[in-house]
């Protein structure tokens, strides 16, 4: 195999596939990128046999052939040139590359060494548009879990049909939703749960496109960007019946600027327990306290305005998990439906924006 291509195409291209690599793993191969030349142009691939990823990538093939080449160790190299071009070239298992006045010598494998990458038989096919996904995505991948003794919690629940795509993810503490009415044509109803780790992969390997041609398998899931493939296996479910646990009688409304109550979590938090992060939440008439006592490290108070109208209460919420949630809000103001101190609080954007309905629910922590 012996190619050309651009240094700033590949580095960007490297720096993306380095993120499919898994960091440790039991199978030296799946840390190499498979780099394929053929008369229809250069791909660069990895997987961790749960996500794949194909890129494609312009340059010269001056001769083809395949090669799985270290892709930690080539990002690194690839990142260290400076100039236009970078040949690589292949002798046996060794990859050299060449940029300039600098040469590498790199021990390689056979490209028959590298996992076969997987195809799909689609049962359904649908476009969205790139930015409606990555906002989609944006808006709930933080409520993952990364409890790996609950695989279904591990990813977000997509809920598909010709009515619009909706996505779900929580982890026990926090829930967060997100709807559209997108118009899907040919969809039948399909509810899938799809790895956090896909997600992440479609959001990177995305940036120049605007539409994603999406691909539903019996247990897989795939991602057409135009250039780059993104294939993933889906989780198994159940998901749990997260409609239970939305609060549908809470009726004490808090109304609060998004950004005084960020930067007050963000300044009071510093003195909360390192474990729970507890920041209490004092309401009454038209204004909310934010409260940290800490038995090791002291206490901090600060109070902002608010519209609230109800019995004065006290509740304990994670500052990080309100900070997480205050991030996915795109409104000025947000809007928190409350109850009881120890019933989940609802938690919305003032006014919903397009075709788009968002909510997030968190549990109170118990007061100390």
């Amino acid at each position: 195999m012996k190619i050309t291509v651009p240094l700033k195409e590949l580095n960007k291209k490297m720096t993306s596939i380095s993120t499919i690599v898994p960091s440790k793993t039991t199978m030296p191969v799946l840390g190499t990128v498979l780099i394929g030349a053929a008369k229809d142009g250069i791909s660069l691939s990895a997987t961790d046999l749960d996500v794949s990823v194909t890129s494609r990538i312009e340059g010269e093939v001056g001769e083809e052939g395949t090669i799985a080449a270290p892709a930690r160790k080539l990002a690194e190299i690839s990142k260290s040139l400076s100039g236009d071009k970078v040949d690589i070239e292949t002798d046996g298992e060794k990859v050299k590359v060449q940029c300039g006045k600098a040469r590498f010598v790199i021990n390689g494998r056979y490209s028959a060494d590298f996992p076969q990458l997987p195809k799909q038989e689609s049962k359904a096919v649908f476009n969205v548009s790139k930015e409606l996904l990555s906002t989609m995505i944006s808006k709930t991948s933080y409520a993952v879990s990364t409890d790996i003794s609950r695989p279904a919690l591990c990813g977000v629940l997509w809920e598909v049909d010709r009515q619009g795509l909706s996505m779900v993810a929580t982890d026990g503490h926090r829930l967060a939703k997100v709807e559209s009415n997108v118009s899907i044509e040919g969809v039948n109803k399909t509810e899938v749960i799809v790895p956090i780790k896909a997600l992440s992969a479609l959001k990177t390997f995305s940036e120049d496109s605007k539409e994603i041609e999406i691909g539903l398998g019996e247990n897989s899931i795939r991602f057409n960007l135009y250039g780059n493939l993104v294939y993933s296996r889906l989780l198994e479910g159940p998901f749990p019946n997260y409609k239970k646990v939305i609060p549908t009688s809470n009726e004490k409304e808090l109304v609060v600027s998004k950004s005084l109550l960020s930067e007050a979590t963000k300044r009071v938090s510093i003195l909360s327990d390192a474990l729970t992060h507890q920041v209490i939440f004092s309401l009454a008439k038209d204004k909310l306290t934010l409260n940290v006592v800490t038995q090791e490290l002291g206490e901090a108070t600060e109070e902002i305005e608010a519209s609230y109208n109800d019995d004065p209460m006290d509740i304990g919420y994670n500052a990080n998990y309100i900070m997480d949630v205050l991030k996915t809000i795109d409104t000025d103001d947000i809007v928190f439906m409350l109850d009881r101190p120890d019933n989940a609080g609802l938690i919305r954007p003032s006014s919903e924006s397009g075709d788009m309905k968002h909510i997030c629910i968190i549990m109170p922590l118990r007061l100390s």
